[in-house]
C-alpha cells in the first residue's frame, strides 16, 4: 500500500513542520493542517471531515477508498479544457504538486501554487532568455532527444543545444503531410545546426490508446496522442534509459497568449449562460479596462478594431498561465517515461524572465511573444524566430476520428457525461462526425469530451470500479 501518512486535524498541534518524506512537509496548527511539497514528485491527498491520508499512488488510492466523482470538475473539464488546480476527478481527492501547498481543514482545501516564487524567480535581474535556456539543460554528457516541431519555442530549445554532438531532433508528422511547412523548418533548422533529424509520422490508428503502465491524475488533450509520442521516442531513443527528452512546451503560456473570446460565443450557442459569463469574466480580468473591454478586443495576429482599442492586460491571468504552463508539464512524470524530460521554459529563471515583460504592449503587432523573438533573433543573428507555426498535426486526428468513429461514438454514448448529462449526446455525435468527414476544424469541446471519457474508461480498468458514481 502507498499511504505514507494518516492524521486528524488538530491532533498533534505543532508550530514546528514534521517531514514525512524528504521535501514533503506537514504543520498541524489548532484546526488545520499545512502541506508543502519541495520535491520532484506529486502526492495525492484524500481529506475527510475528521482527518485526511496522503498516498503516493493515485491507482492505490482509488482502489482502496473507491471515491465519489467530482462533477464540478469534470463539467469545468468539458468547458474549458485542462486547468490548473488542485482538485481532481474525485471528491476530496487533491493532487499536491511539486512546490504547491495545500491547507486542509473540516471544511475544505485550498490551494497555492505559485512557480514564479521559486528559488531564483523575482530576482530583480535576469539574464538574455538565450542564455538561459541553455543554462536550463543539463550539461551532463548523455544523448539528447529535441521535439523540435518547427514552431517559435522548439527552434529556441533547438538554438539552445547547438554546439552538442549528441542531439537527436524529432519532428513529428502528419502521415498526410509529411513535407508540411512546420516540418520543412524544422527539418532546415536541425541541417543548420548540425543536428541528425527525423521525420516521426504518427500513426492515427494508435491515438486514442492508453497504455495500462500511464497513471494519468487528470484528463487532457494530451493523453489522446501520448501512447504514439511516446512509442516513438522510445524508438528514437533506441533503448536507453541514460537520455534526456527535450521540448519546448510552456513557452506560449509563459508569454501570455491573450484570450480569444471564441469559446465565450461558443458557450452562449449551446445555452450556457452562466459559464459564458464566467468565461466573459476572465476576459475582463485579462483587459483590466472595464466590463466593456473585451468588445474592443484585438487578438493577436487576427485583428478585431484598431490598434488603439487595445488594451492592458491584468497581471492576475499572466501569473494563471504561468502556473498553468509548470502545471501541464508535470503530467509527464506519471506515464511511466523511462527516460528525462527536460521543459526549459518552465524553469525558474525563465519565468522571471517572462514576468518582465508586458504583453499588452505588443497586441496587434501580428505575431505573439515579439519581445522574446525579437530577442533570440537579435542574439543568434538570425531570422529563425520571425515565422509563425502553421500547425501541421490536425489531420493525423481527424484520420484517427475516421478510423475510430464507431469506437468513440460509443465511448461518447456511454460515457460519464452523457450518464450525468454533462453534454448533450447529440451535440458531440454530430461534432464527431463533422471531423470524421473532415468537413470542418474538430470541436474543442468534442476534444475535450472524448479526453475526459478515455480517462475515465482507463481508471476504470486501473482501479477495478466499472462504473464510477457521484455519490459515494
Amino acid at each position: 500500500m502507498t499511504r505514507i501518512f494518516n492524521a486528524e486535524y488538530g491532533s498533534a498541534a505543532a508550530q514546528t513542520p514534521l517531514e514525512i518524506v524528504p521535501g514533503l512537509q506537514v504543520r498541524f496548527l489548532r484546526d488545520r493542517a499545512i502541506l508543502t511539497n519541495v520535491c520532484p514528485d506529486v502526492f495525492y491527498v484524500r481529506a475527510a471531515s475528521a482527518g485526511f491520508s496522503i498516498w503516493t499512488s493515485l491507482k492505490q488510492l482509488l482502489r482502496s477508498m473507491r471515491p465519489a466523482l467530482h462533477t464540478g470538475y469534470l463539467r469545468h473539464h468539458l468547458r474549458f479544457g485542462e486547468t490548473a488546480t488542485h482538485a481532481t476527478a474525485w471528491r476530496d481527492v487533491y493532487q499536491l504538486a511539486p512546490d504547491a501547498t495545500l491547507t486542509l481543514n473540516a471544511g475544505g482545501c485550498s490551494w497555492r501554487f505559485e512557480p514564479w516564487r521559486q528559488a531564483g524567480c523575482r530576482n530583480g535581474s535576469f539574464e538574455h532568455p538565450a542564455i538561459l535556456l541553455k543554462q536550463a539543460i543539463p550539461a551532463s554528457a548523455v544523448p539528447v532527444v529535441l521535439e523540435l516541431s518547427g514552431g517559435t519555442d522548439s527552434t529556441a530549445i533547438a538554438y539552445a543545444l547547438a554546439g552538442r554532438h549528441d542531439v537527436l531532433a524529432i519532428t513529428w508528422a502528419d502521415p498526410l503531410g509529411p513535407d508540411a511547412s512546420d516540418v520543412e523548418h524544422a527539418r532546415r533548422i536541425a541541417g543548420k545546426l548540425g543536428f541528425e533529424h527525423r521525420v516521426a509520422v504518427l500513426s492515427p490508428g494508435a491515438l486514442f490508446d492508453l497504455p495500462a503502465q500511464f497513471e494519468p491524475d487528470r484528463p487532457s488533450v494530451s493523453l489522446i496522442m501520448m501512447a504514439e509520442r511516446d512509442r516513438l521516442v522510445r524508438n528514437a531513443i533506441d533503448g536507453r534509459t541514460n537520455a534526456m527528452v527535450v521540448n519546448g512546451h510552456g513557452g506560449d503560456h509563459i508569454f501570455l497568449d491573450p484570450p480569444s473570446p471564441v469559446p465565450l460565443l461558443d458557450l452562449l450557442f449551446h445555452g450556457h449562460v452562466r459559464e459564458a459569463l464566467k468565461y466573459y469574466r476572465t476576459l475582463v480580468e485579462f483587459h483590466g479596462g472595464g466590463v466593456l473591454a473585451p468588445l474592443r478586443y484585438r487578438r493577436i495576429g487576427q485583428g478585431i478594431g484598431r490598434n488603439c482599442l487595445s488594451l492592458t492586460p491584468g497581471k492576475r491571468l499572466h501569473l494563471r498561465l504561468i502556473q498553468q504552463a509548470c502545471y501541464e508539464n508535470a503530467i509527464w512524470s506519471r506515464l511511466g517515461s523511462r527516460y528525462r524530460l527536460v521543459h526549459p521554459f518552465t524553469c525558474p529563471a525563465m519565468l522571471n524572465y517572462a514576468l518582465s515583460i508586458a504583453p499588452h504592449e505588443h497586441v496587434g503587432q501580428r505575431q505573439s511573444r515579439l519581445p522574446f523573438r525579437k530577442a533570440m533573433n537579435d542574439y543568434h543573428q538570425t531570422e529563425d524566430f520571425s515565422r509563425v507555426s502553421k500547425g501541421h498535426l490536425t489531420g493525423a486526428f481527424q484520420r484517427a476520428i475516421q478510423l475510430k468513429e464507431d469506437i468513440l461514438a460509443a465511448l461518447l454514448e456511454q460515457g460519464i457525461g452523457a450518464e450525468y448529462k454533462m453534454y448533450r449526446v447529440d451535440d458531440m455525435q454530430r461534432a464527431l462526425r463533422a471531423a470524421a468527414l473532415g468537413s470542418t476544424e474538430i470541436h474543442p469541446q468534442l476534444m475535450n469530451a472524448l479526453s475526459l471519457e478515455l480517462f475515465m474508461q482507463h481508471w476504470s480498468h486501473l482501479s477495478g470500479v466499472a462504473r464510477w458514481r457521484i455519490d459515494s
